[in-house]
């Protein structure tokens, strides 16, 4: 009787062979039709607790990675690229879509023709497609030609190896199955919520005047603070700094929200926490009862500016502004605790690579991340307006599949002498962050303030011209000036720090 080890060769084997037929064939067969699964914005149903979605991107996603390098040091920049899924007993999957991407040129998702899609160099070609969470044993195949139809290779990666995946590097096999160089490309593979939410039915969002949005609420107290020439008196991601941005006008306020070890969502700034001796721990690392022992500067304040507080929160006993001062505080109790007129535009935390700095993972599994936070949204947020929001693309593409209910917004910071590179070029490049917003049907863009010094009129209405709506943050937004500026723009929205200044008239717009 074989083991099992062998068995699963064996089946392996078969997928190969049968992957291999399809990757000889695809260029000479006829297109397909089939009904796309990104056909409309709004009405982009929500992964089911018993699917799995795949997202394949080959390109220039992040600098500098060519998506074929040959053993030659050749790397082919314009072929045909196609993409097969299988399993033990034959084409697992209906409906394959791609979609295709640059700085300057998009086209949507749409059903993949089965004379493949034409790769050029500095795009990207994103596949996507959804199978039941029970398929086992699937593999997919990128076959790729040269443009008069020679064949150049073909890639086979397994999907129930891509757990702790994201960039690989995969063998490209010739028509002899030699090894004649490397694909890569990027894998991203989303769940489905395990516990059906409450609701389903999509929230509105009213952008028909400038969304006035406080930033961590009343402002930075503790990372970036060497950027503001003066800090606001509450302490940052508190439930204290948030109500007295809503006090002082606010329609909404910007929070960052983090999960710690025990699967607890927190309301802090960074991935990681700094203990003494400059030792640095990443939250998921920490239980949220660790998290009340950790250390607070910059985020608990001084008597002094214990005064001012008091001055800002009329009518309110000192036990319970400190209580509501404490930094860490749960997503679940913020929503609970906060006005339901004040709108919530949520930074979900995600690690992204960044030139010169120790790139790192701070969670295995996204999907659990993600979770947790969507789990905390649906059953506390009510009727409240909300806005989600991420540096991390993938993790935008997550949560757009995940949900149907709340906007999600990519948050762009472009190439600036202000922050470090990142690599990903979907978040330094405003081109390329709008077309990919656009092609992930995303409902909008967030953009650094510094990208806007220079003739911002025009930038906001290439941005309004694709559909996405446009928010603006960063430092240059404490200028009143700069404010106006984009108020006079139509800017969606403007996270700014200290909104307690700006003698907000108090009004619900929702």
């Amino acid at each position: 009787m074989p083991s099992t080890k062998q068995t699963l060769f064996s089946q392996k084997q078969h997928l190969f062979q049968q992957l291999s037929t399809y990757s000889h064939s695809f260029a000479s067969t006829e297109v397909s039709q089939h009904i796309s699964i990104h056909d409309e914005l709004d009405g982009k149903s929500p992964l089911l607790a018993c699917e799995l979605q795949y997202c394949v991107r080959v390109g220039s996603g992040v600098k500098g990675d060519p998506p074929v390098v040959l053993l030659d040091g050749s790397e082919p920049s314009f072929f045909t690229a196609h993409l097969q899924v299988v399993s033990n007993e034959g084409p697992e999957v209906d409906t394959i879509e791609v979609c295709e991407y640059s700085e300057t040129t998009l086209q949507k998702y749409r059903p993949q023709s089965d004379k493949g899609t034409v790769y050029k160099a500095g795009s990207v070609l994103n596949y996507s497609f959804r199978v039941m969470e029970e398929s086992a044993n699937m593999m997919c195949c990128l076959s790729l030609c040269y443009s008069d139809g020679t064949f150049l290779g073909r890639g086979y990666l397994a999907l129930d190896q891509i757990t702790l995946l994201d960039h690989i590097a995969l063998p490209l096999i010739n028509e002899t199955d030699t090894i004649i160089g490397l694909l890569a490309c990027s894998i991203l593979e989303i769940k489905g919520l395990k516990q059906p939410p409450p609701s389903l039915s999509p929230a509105t969002t009213d952008y028909s005047t400038t969304l006035e949005i406080g930033h961590r609420g009343c402002g930075v107290t503790h990372t970036d603070k060497e950027l503001f020439s003066e800090l606001p008196c509450l302490p940052e991601n508190t439930i204290a700094s948030m109500e007295t941005a809503y006090r002082h006008g606010a329609h909404m306020v910007e929070t960052d929200v983090v999960v710690t070890q025990d699967l607890r969502a927190v309301l802090y700034h960074d991935l990681e926490i700094e203990l003494p001796g400059k030792r640095k721990v990443p939250i998921c690392h920490m239980t949220s009862h660790a998290l009340e022992w950790a250390p607070t500067e910059g985020l608990i304040v001084d008597e002094k500016q214990r005064s001012q507080q008091l001055l800002l929160r009329q009518n309110e006993e000192l036990a319970e502004l400190q209580q509501k001062s404490k930094p860490y505080p749960y997503l679940s109790d913020a929503l609970r605790t906060l006005p339901s007129e004040l709108g919530l535009m949520l930074e979900v935390k995600a690690d992204l690579p960044y030139e010169g700095a120790e790139n790192v993972t701070y969670h295995a599994d996204k999907n659990v991340y993600l979770d947790v936070i969507l789990h905390d949204l649906f059953h506390n947020v009510a009727n409240r307006n909300l806005i989600l929001c991420s540096f991390c693309p993938d993790t935008c593409v997550m949560l757009r599949n995940k949900q149907n209910r709340w906007p999600v917004v990519l948050i762009v910071q472009g190439s600036t002498e202000t922050y470090a590179d990142c690599l990903d070029n979907r978040v330094s490049c405003l081109k390329a962050s709008v077309t990919m917003a656009t092609a992930e049907n995303l409902h909008g863009i967030s953009i650094f303030s510094g990208l806007l010094k220079d003739n911002p009129a025009s930038v906001i209405e290439s941005v309004k011209q694709t559909g996405l709506f446009t928010f603006v943050w960063g430092y240059h937004c404490c200028d009143q000036q700069f404010r106006d500026e984009m108020r006079s723009s139509e800017i969606g929205g403007i996270i700014y720090d200290r909104i307690y200044e700006e003698n907000l008239p108090k009004k619900n717009i929702f």
